[in-house]
């Protein structure tokens, strides 16, 4: 896929990183030189540009563009003045990074295809560990549910799954199991190989490092583990 981002910050430019790691082109502009020349080797592309000027815009492939990122952060003008040209393109998909309600209201008025939330969801993320402290990573699914990679807590250890309790809620499911293993690597490290099975028996002995995916409600989870 091809991918335009605005804005390389600290989110737009892990973001840009990432999807050029994945194998997508993309195209990272920003008005600093600085962060643009810092990032030349490491996102397919780079360009130095003040993309409030539609003129410049103009310049670009955007016809081309599979999903264009506006992931400005602080600068609320620029964020909506740009958003508002570039929906003027009629570009395939738009999605714009919202920073406070004021700017998502904005922001959802200019007609976007997405919103993200990266400040929010990164803090609903750090929410769930401090609250379960085995979840390693989340999704948000809906106020009160979520996919979590749960470590396996040593309560769990080398029971079957269906001795937990996971299986005996109806708002909980596990979708897969993660055994984590230790390889090396060409330059003679080790490090950790997740690998995942997505058909997990009730039969299933949970081992000691290894993860489980569930879909469910956050608190059924908590239960559970604090039973």
């Amino acid at each position: 896929m091809k991918f335009f981002v605005v804005g390389l910050g600290n989110f737009g430019a892990t973001l840009s990183i990432n999807l050029t790691s994945l194998g997508h082109e993309v195209i990272g502009a920003d008005i600093s030189l600085n962060k643009v020349e810092s990032l030349k080797n490491r996102i397919t592309h780079t360009v130095c540009m003040d993309c409030t000027d539609a003129n410049n815009l103009h310049s670009l492939p955007l016809k081309e563009m599979d999903v264009v990122i506006v992931a400005i952060g602080e600068d609320f003008a620029a964020s909506v003045l740009i958003t508002a040209l570039l929906k003027q393109q009629n570009v395939k998909k738009l999605i714009g990074r919202a920073f406070n309600e004021v700017h998502r209201t904005v922001i959802e008025a200019l007609g976007v295809d997405e919103l993200l939330f990266p400040e929010q969801e990164a803090a609903e993320r750090v929410a769930k560990r401090l609250t379960l402290p085995f979840v390693e990573n989340s999704y948000e699914i809906c106020e009160q549910s979520a996919m979590m990679e749960l470590s396996i807590p040593p309560k769990f250890y080398y029971q079957r799954l269906d001795e937990t309790g996971l299986t005996d809620v109806k708002d909980l499911k596990v979708v897969g199991y993660l055994n984590i293993q230790s390889e090396k690597s060409l330059w003679g490290y080790s490090r950790n190989v997740k690998k995942l099975d997505v058909d997990v028996a009730p039969s299933r002995e949970l081992k000691p490092g290894d993860r489980l995916l569930i879909i469910g409600n956050v608190k059924e989870i908590k239960k559970i583990i604090d039973k």
